[in-house]
C-alpha cells in the first residue's frame, strides 16, 4: 500500500466513526431531524468534498451516498440538503428526490425553498395539483412572494382555468402595476382567451415597461395574425429603429407593407435589405416576386434568368417554368423544370408540374415514363410520385396496376397515412369497400385527425345503413375538424337521414348545398329528406336539379324513377 492510499484510508478510520447517526425516508437517506444531533464539521467537510469530485466526474451514485454521509456528520449544513435532490435528478430517480424533499418538508416545515423544489418536480410529472398546493403552503408562509403568485396564474392558465389565472394576473397588477411578467402573462392569457382588444393594451403596457426585440416580434406577429397592419408596422419599425440591420425585422417590414398594399414601399425596402443581406440571392427572389404581383413580368423574368445562370439555388428555374406554363409556353417550361435536381427543395413540385404539362398537353405517356423513372431510384422517389402515377394508372383504367402500385408504396412507406387514403380510394373505387375502410383506418392510426378518413368510413357504413352512432361519431369529428367542407357537412345530413332525424337532416344537407351548390349527390340527399318529410313540391325540386347535374346514366335513371314515383301521388 504506497504513501497516499494509507493517509486516505486513515482518514477514513479518524472520520468515520463519528458518522453513525441517520434515517430513511423510503430507500433515501434523510438527516436526522432533531436539532441536537452531534455535529462533525471534518467528517462533513470530507464527505462533501468527496461527494463533489465524483458529481463532478459524473459519477453520480457515489456523489449521492457521500453527500448523505456528509449531512449526517452535520445535519445543520443547508446547501447539502438543497444538493441531495438536485443530485437525484440527474441520476433520473424523480420520485426518491420527492420522497427527499416530502420528508425534508416534515422535518422543516418553513423552509419553502423544499416546497418551490418539490412544486417544480410535480410540474415536470403533470401532477398540476399537487404543485397549486404547494404554492398556496409557500403564500401562507410568504403572501407577497409575486413569483409565486405569477407560477400559480400560469399554472391555471395551462389547466385552462383561465378565470382564476385571470384574477391573479390583475390582483398581481393592482398592488404593482409595473410588474412586467405580470402585465406580459395578463396579455398572453387575454390573446389565448379571444380578447384581441384588452390583450393589445396589456401588451403595449408591457412594452412600456420593458421594451424587447422578441416581445416587439411577438406583438408585431399578433397584430399582423389581427390583420392589424399598420400596428404591425409601426411594431417591426421600433425594432429597425433598434438596429437597422435586423433582416428580420425589415423582412418583416416588407410583409406588412405588402399587406397593406404598399409594394413600392416594399420594394425599396427590399432594395436597402439587399445592401447587406446575409442571402441576397433570397432578397432578389422576394423582389422578383413583388414584381410580378405589379404585373411587371419582364422586370421578374430578367432577375430570375440571370440568377438562374449564376446560382444553383432551384427556386428561380421553378419560377420561370411556373410563368412558362400560364403562358402555355410548355417546352420551355420543361426545360427549365429538367434542370431541378432531387436534392433540391423544388424537386417535387417541379415533378408535379411537369406531370401536369403532359396531361394538359395530352401525352400521360411521358408522365407515367417520367414517374417510373423516378420511383425505380432510391434518391429520387417520394410518396407523392406513388400516388401520382395510380392517379395516371386509374385514368388508363388500368386499376390492377395502380393497387399494386400503391401496395408497394406503403411497403416503403408504412408510416405515410395520405398513401393509405389513396390507397383506400383507388380500393373502393374497384369495389373493394371492405379492403378500403381497412386502409382507411390505417390512416387514423397514423394520423387520428384526418378528417377526409373519417368522413369515407362514417359514410360507408351510413350508406350501407349500418354502425349508424359510430358512423355519426366519426362524421362529428370530421366536421369539427373541418366545419366548412360541404361534402363532409353532407354526409352529417345524410347520417342524421339513417337515423329518421329528416328535420336535423334537411337542416345540414342545405347547409351543405350552401358550401357546395354544384354536387347532384346533396341535391338527392336533400330530396330524400324532403320526401320522408312528406314536402313533395321541396323534394321535386331537388331531385329535379341532381337530374339536370348528374351525367351518369344510370344515376339520371334512378333519378328520374324518383321524380315519377312523387309526380303519380298528384
Amino acid at each position: 500500500m504506497n504513501g497516499k492510499k494509507i493517509l486516505f484510508t486513515l482518514c477514513c478510520c479518524l472520520l468515520l466513526p463519528s458518522c453513525t447517526v441517520y434515517q430513511k425516508a423510503g430507500n433515501v437517506v434523510t438527516a436526522p431531524a432533531q436539532e441536537e444531533a452531534d455535529v462533525d464539521l471534518s467528517c462533513s467537510y470530507f464527505y462533501f468534498l468527496w461527494g463533489s469530485h465524483a458529481e463532478f466526474t459524473s459519477r453520480y451514485a457515489e456523489a449521492f451516498e457521500a453527500y448523505e454521509k456528509a449531512l449526517i456528520c452535520d445535519p445543520k449544513v443547508s446547501y447539502l440538503r438543497e444538493k441531495i435532490p438536485i443530485l437525484l435528478l440527474k441520476m433520473g430517480e424523480y420520485e426518491k428526490a420527492a420522497t427527499w424533499l416530502r420528508q425534508a418538508l416534515k422535518d422543516r416545515p418553513d423552509e419553502n425553498n423544499n416546497r418551490l423544489f418539490l412544486a417544480s418536480l410535480y410540474i415536470q410529472q403533470d401532477k398540476l395539483p399537487e404543485a397549486i398546493k404547494l404554492y398556496y403552503e409557500v403564500l401562507e408562509r410568504d403572501p407577497d412572494n409575486e413569483s409565486v403568485h405569477l407560477r400559480l396564474g400560469l399554472l391555471y392558465s395551462h389547466q385552462e382555468e383561465y378565470e382564476k389565472a385571470e384574477k391573479i394576473f390583475r390582483q398581481l397588477l393592482k398592488k404593482n402595476g409595473n410588474s412586467y411578467f405580470a402585465r406580459l402573462s395578463l396579455a398572453r392569457l387575454l390573446k389565448q382567451t379571444e380578447k384581441p382588444e384588452e390583450a393589445a393594451q396589456e401588451y403595449e403596457k408591457a412594452l412600456e415597461l420593458n421594451w424587447s426585440r422578441e416581445l416587439a416580434y411577438e406583438l408585431g406577429n399578433y397584430f399582423t395574425g389581427l390583420k392589424k397592419h399598420d400596428d404591425a408596422l409601426r411594431l417591426y419599425t421600433s425594432i429597425t429603429e433598434s438596429d437597422p440591420f435586423d433582416e428580420r425585422a425589415r423582412l418583416s417590414r416588407v410583409q406588412a407593407l405588402l399587406d397593406m398594399s404598399k409594394d413600392d414601399e416594399a420594394l425599396e425596402e427590399l432594395k436597402n435589405i439587399s445592401t447587406f443581406s446575409k442571402n441576397p440571392t433570397n432578397i432578389e427572389i422576394i423582389i422578383s416576386k413583388v414584381l410580378l404581383r405589379k404585373n411587371e413580368v419582364q422586370q421578374a423574368k430578367d432577375i430570375l434568368e440571370r440568377l438562374a445562370r449564376e446560382t444553383t439555388t432551384s427556386e428561380p428555374r421553378y419560377m420561370l417554368a411556373l410563368l412558362a406554363y400560364k403562358e402555355e409556353n410548355y417546352s420551355s417550361a420543361l426545360s427549365h423544370l429538367a434542370l431541378i435536381s432531387p436534392g433540391s427543395a423544388d424537386f417535387e413540385d417541379s415533378v408535379y408540374l411537369q406531370i401536369r404539362i403532359f396531361k394538359e398537353s395530352g401525352d400521360k405517356d411521358k408522365g407515367v415514363a417520367l414517374l417510373r423513372k423516378h420511383i425505380a431510384k432510391e434518391n429520387s422517389r417520394r410518396p407523392l410520385f406513388y400516388a401520382l402515377l395510380a392517379t395516371l394508372y386509374h385514368e388508363r383504367k388500368e386499376d390492377p396496376a395502380a393497387i399494386s402500385l400503391l401496395e408497394a408504396a406503403v411497403s416503403i412507406y408504412p408510416d405515410n397515412p395520405q398513401l393509405f387514403f389513396d390507397y383506400g380510394l383507388i380500393l373502393d373505387k374497384n369495389g373493394m369497400e371492405e379492403q378500403a375502410i381497412t386502409k382507411m383506418m390505417r390512416v387514423l392510426e397514423l394520423q387520428p385527425n384526418h378528417a377526409e378518413a373519417l368522413n369515407f368510413i362514417g359514410y360507408s357504413w351510413a350508406d350501407k345503413n349500418i354502425r349508424l352512432k359510430e358512423a355519426l361519431e366519426y362524421i362529428e369529428r370530421a366536421v369539427a375538424l373541418k366545419p366548412d367542407n360541404g361534402y363532409i357537412v353532407d354526409s352529417l345530413g345524410w347520417i342524421y337521414y339513417r337515423l329518421g332525424d329528416y328535420q336535423r337532416a334537411v337542416k345540414e344537407l342545405n347547409r351543405s348545398l350552401e358550401l357546395e351548390p354544384g354536387d347532384p349527390h346533396i341535391h338527392e340527399h336533400l330530396g330524400d329528406a324532403y320526401r320522408s318529410l312528406g314536402k313533395r313540391g321541396e323534394a321535386l325540386q331537388q331531385y329535379r336539379k341532381a337530374l339536370e347535374m348528374f351525367e351518369d346514366k344510370k344515376k339520371k335513371a334512378a333519378i328520374q324513377e324518383k321524380i315519377d314515383a312523387l309526380e303519380k301521388q298528384q
